[in-house]
């Protein structure tokens, strides 16, 4: 099927080499997180202007996932990838430079391109480049990438902007990105196809490109904009439910639609795109909540929240390799099902009280991330193990469209939920303020400061810097259940994930899953 010398290179070179680009394009899904309040003042805009930084790159990403498993059969695996990682470093470069709004969102949108490119394309050629019996750990180096570069965006983005300042973490996937694409291009060959590919689906391409774009921004603008209380927002509702139908009844109904029908209709690969959605769906969620939390609850700098996300993350690139190498090993079925029932338990016992310590916080992280990060490598074998050879480049497409869309959701669900359950959570504290309730008790203890002074009840400024401080407080303990509240919900995600993995067929195979054919 392919025309490929896999003898050439080394395939451990080929993974490091793949996995550092794949790593500089996730990793800047997170690390911008934390430097939006700094982009803000320089772009000279609002919180709602600065989350279209965010929102175009993954954009972007979603319109050339549709497109890339084509593209990278028509151009060959290494000159496609290659091209990803130049778009990259470029746009890269130019967003480290912007000084607008415009230019910012301009270079964020082609950033997203180029990880669109990238990452179905770099999960394709590890797949290609190792023997079936191996190809769990290639999933686990690729996995590395795909769990540990989010985890460590927060992290290195505040150690950046300490040191330096935030223009830099774009700055820092300019050197990176042009040594590996350099070596990547001496030292691998470009695989093409024997056969030549069939026509492209470019209607197929247009409703569906829609359909994700209006869900995205959808998902990212809902909770600013009132969800359906907008006519901005309705209206981006039915265009995603008018492109959905049209995309699925053209795909259903077209001679060459853009992904073979015989993808989805294949069991194994449909329940294990669906227990990467849910699983995904707290994994983007967490992301998004743990800095927030670190900051608002505990009152850690940027640079602090990082430096405790840190051993997690770790811990997660280290797990989803050994996941991915204990998957050649046994059934893929049986690690993700120990992961997903490992991550729903560490996400529902995560502490958020406002008084954790440090220490106990790091050891949730740890073993939450450990848990997230098994997950990935024998989810995705168990969708792409058992594709014939011809639908990989196509099967690693809808794995990376599916956790892209799964990571808006997660992020969307988790804003929306924190946000409700804080004011439900301080509007009962606020009315349960009576003798003897230990939120009065507390507040009271935090006042200990003013005890004797005999003019605090006749000085209106003191009176005025109680209120507030009081304010403050129930606001932070508030806070602290509604992200208690929300990791609980966000725990069930994984369970419904284990249901869809545990229903997945195996067959005599010792892994659960045939090879691929040949």
């Amino acid at each position: 099927m392919w025309n490929s010398d896999p003898g050439r290179t080394n395939k451990w070179l080929i993974a490091v080499l793949v996995s550092v680009a794949v790593f500089i394009a996730l990793l800047d899904t997170t690390i911008v997180d934390i430097v939006l309040p700094k982009m803000m003042a320089a772009m000279e805009t609002d919180i709602y202007g600065i989350q279209w930084v965010v929102i175009t790159y993954f954009l972007g990403a979603a319109i050339a996932m549709t497109a890339v498993g084509r593209t990278a059969d028509m151009a060959g695996h290494r000159n496609t990838y290659c091209f990803g990682i130049v778009l990259f470093v470029a746009m890269s470069a130019l967003a480290g430079f912007a000084h607008t709004l415009e230019m910012m969102l301009f270079a964020r949108f082609f950033q997203g391109i180029a990880e669109g490119i990238m990452m179905p394309v770099g999960l394709l050629i590890l797949y290609e480049t190792f023997p079936p019996e191996e190809r769990g750990m290639a999933m686990g180096v690729y996995g590395i990438s795909a769990s540990f570069a989010p985890a460590l965006g927060p992290t290195l983005g505040g150690l950046l902007t300490e040191y330096l300042n935030w223009r830099w973490v774009f700055f820092i996937n300019i050197p990176v990105g042009i040594i590996d694409v350099a070596l990547i291009w001496w030292l691998m060959e470009n695989v093409l196809p024997r056969e030549r590919p069939p026509r492209f689906d470019f209607v197929g391409f247009v409703l569906s490109a829609t359909a994700l774009s209006a869900l995205i921004v959808f998902l990212g603008k809902g909770q600013e904009h009132g969800w359906l209380h907008s006519d901005f927002i309705l209206t981006l509702v039915l265009v995603f439910i008018a492109a959905g139908v049209a995309t699925v009844t053209w795909l259903l109904l077209s001679g060459n639609p853009l992904f073979p029908r015989r993808i989805m209709g294949h069991q194994p690969f449909r329940l294990s795109i669906w227990a990467m959605m849910l699983f995904s769906v707290t994994a983007y969620g967490f992301f998004f909540l743990l800095p927030i939390y670190l900051q608002q609850v505990h009152g850690y700098t940027t640079f602090q929240s990082g430096l405790i996300l840190l051993p997690g993350a770790l811990f997660a690139g280290v797990a989803t390799l050994l996941s991915g190498i204990l998957s050649d090993r046994i059934n893929p079925k049986k690690v993700a099902a120990m992961c997903l029932l490992g991550a729903a338990v560490a996400s529902w016992r995560f502490h958020s009280d406002m008084d954790t310590p440090r220490e106990l916080l790091y050891l949730d992280y740890i073993c939450w991330g450990f848990f997230i990060g098994g997950a990935f490598a024998p989810i995705t074998l168990l969708a792409l193990g058992t594709l014939e050879e011809r639908d990989v480049a196509n099967g690693s497409t809808l794995v990376n469209v599916s956790r892209l869309v799964a990571g808006s959701i997660g992020t969307s669900y988790a804003t929306s939920l924190l946000s409700i359950k804080k004011d439900s959570f301080y509007e009962a504290l606020s009315a349960n303020l009576t003798w003897g309730n230990p939120a009065l008790d507390e507040l009271l203890s935090r006042f200990s400061i003013y005890a004797g002074n005999t003019t605090v009840a006749f000085d209106p400024d003191t009176w005025h810097r109680l209120l507030f401080q009081a304010k403050q407080i129930l606001l932070v303990r508030a806070a602290s259940y509604a992200f208690e509240a929300t990791y609980e919900y966000l725990a069930l995600f994984p369970l419904a994930a284990l249901v869809c993995v545990v229903l997945v067929k195996g067959n005599s195979n010792h892994r659960g899953i045939k090879p691929p054919l040949h």
